[in-house]
This record gives structure tokens, sequence and C-alpha cells, in this order.
């Protein structure tokens, strides 16, 4: 099995607040929060401590995608915040979903596919300018972020020369799925160190109950 990860991130925002808006969210759902105890072995919604100006969130497994991302867009305009979807698909696929305030403003996906059903009928390019303005005070350029937001070419002598590091300090190469985790430390969402990728410290797990899988 290769990697997966869903992660959110919101920007200028505190964990309790990101919470305090998920919880209201479930709860018009018809569905409750519950707090779980710091065991990875079990499946939970991982939210961290601010960081760096970011609230990240890892999503618990399970591919429901309408009501989990509803849930992102609610904290959005409930905290009148900027933030973005970022995810890998069993190692194969990147992508992301940046939102602001609310609504939804633009999409990326690594390899797009005919039939693409991650975000149908959307244009799957991503706007490096889209991502530099949901987050000014960043104070990306963008020339930093555009390299990033290069889809995969269908012609093979193409890939070989896509298929490089876009910063020198980059793990992963932009044919890897991964390259995914070097996009979201260029935005400072995560660090980067000997070790590998450090998250921010976990500040509560959680799950919904009914879980987004189940139908109500």
């Amino acid at each position: 099995m290769g990697f997966f990860i869903r992660l959110n991130a919101f920007r200028g925002v505190s964990q309790g607040d990101v919470k305090a808006a998920l919880n209201d969210f479930w709860s018009r759902h018809d569905r409750q929060v519950e707090s779980l105890p710091q065991d990875p072995q079990v499946d939970a919604f991982d939210l961290h401590e601010q960081c760096n100006g970011w609230t990240a969130m890892v999503w618990s497994r399970g591919w429901e995608w309408n009501l989990r991302r509803a849930a992102q867009l609610h904290v959005s305009r409930v905290l009148d915040c900027a933030g973005i979807l970022v995810f890998v698909y069993d190692g194969d696929d990147w992508g992301y979903e940046l939102f602001d305030r609310g609504v939804a403003v633009d999409w990326f996906i690594q390899w797009p596919r005919e039939g693409n059903s991650w975000f149908p009928g959307k244009d799957l390019s991503g706007r490096p300018e889209a991502i530099v303005a949901a987050f000014p005070d960043l104070a990306l350029q963008r020339s930093d972020v555009a390299p990033y937001l290069v889809q995969g070419p269908d012609d093979e002598e193409a890939e070989k020369l896509w298929d490089v590091r876009v910063r020198p300090a980059d793990r992963f190469s932009r044919g890897q799925a991964e390259v995914a985790l070097d996009f979201i430390n260029l935005l400072r969402v995560i660090d980067v160190t000997e070790e590998g990728f450090v998250f921010p410290p976990l500040w509560c797990r959680f799950r919904v109950e009914p879980p987004p899988d189940l139908e109500i």
C-alpha cells in the first residue's frame, strides 16, 4: 500500500477555534465529535497546535469526500480565513483544494485523468497566483509556487526533464506524489529535519460518530 494523507491547514486561526467550528458543523449534520486518547493506533482526526500561523489537521481514514470538504469550508467561512486541503492518494497522485472565507477557489492534480473524480468540472492545473494571494503574509512569489504546479506530461522524454526536485533541499522529485510534503513545507505548514518531515505538536484527537463514511 502506498502513502496516503489528507491534510487541512487553516491560516491565522487557533486550534481551539477550528475545533469549535468543526463541532458546530458536525452537530448540524446530526453527528457528534468524540475526543480520543492520543493513541496512534486508533483512527481519528488529528488536530495539531497552531504553529507558524497554521492550524493543521490530518483527516481520519476512509475516503468520504464531500462531507469532510464541506466541513473545511464551514471552518473557513465561520473563522473568516483561508486554508488548503492537500492530499496524496496511494503514493500515485497528489493534489489540493484551496479555499478562502468559505469558498473553494483553486484546484490542482498532479496527474489529471479523463473522468477525474476528485474535483469534477474544475480546472485542475493550479494557479500559483491564487496560492500567493490567499496567504499574503507568507511573502511567497509566484516563482516559488509555480514549479510545484506542473502536471505530469504524457511524453516519456518530457517526463524525464519534469521529474526533478523543485528545490535542492526537497526530499522528493516532482514525479513522486510525496512531493506534496515538500509543497506544504514551502508553505511552512510542516518543518523538515534530518529525520524527515515534522508536524507541529498534536493538540487533540477526535472521531465523528456516526462516521462521515456512513450515510444517515
